[in-house]
């Protein structure tokens, strides 16, 4: 059995700017209304539900509250330099050379910002914070650039 929660029906939505340094238009500074949806599979524990949704939304929730209105970069990229000096951030990425407010910005522990490895910063993220019951078999989340297109992941438990 699985219960699913749509990011874009529950608010489990955030907006921000990120560039992806190796892609032909994409790397051009961009940003997107993200929706995050949740997956979780299991069997039914003894209160009749795999797990409560309130529990599910608010760990959703706290997590991309972090990411919201922020200009997103890669900590980890092999193409863009990341550097924090005081209180300014700046990225250079190939003959590109930005500059933000450090508290305009998070530093990802990824090697580029895409919805595929927004999904795996997320879930992560959730699996650290969540005490998921014995019955949890399997939890997935999927990051939407815009209604229609996103990257999913899963983790098997």
């Amino acid at each position: 059995m699985k219960l699913k929660l749509n990011g874009w029906d529950l608010n489990m939505v955030f907006s921000s700017c990120h560039f992806l340094a190796e892609h032909d238009k994409c790397s051009r500074l961009h940003g997107h209304n993200y929706g995050v949806h949740l997956t979780v599979k299991g069997d039914t524990g003894p209160d009749g539900i795999i797990m409560d949704f309130v529990i599910l939304k608010k760990a959703v929730k706290a997590v991309i509250e972090d990411l919201d209105h922020r200009v997103l970069l890669p900590g980890n990229s092999k193409v863009t330099r990341v550097v924090v000096d005081g209180d300014q951030v700046t990225a250079d990425s190939g003959n590109k050379h930005y500059s933000f407010p450090l508290e305009d910005v998070v530093i990802l522990d990824l090697d580029a910002v895409s919805a595929e490895m927004l999904a795996h910063f997320i879930l992560q993220r959730l699996l650290n914070s969540l005490e998921l019951p014995p019955n949890v078999q399997a939890i997935g989340v999927g990051v939407d650039e815009g209604k229609g297109q996103g990257a999913w992941i899963w983790q098997k438990l």
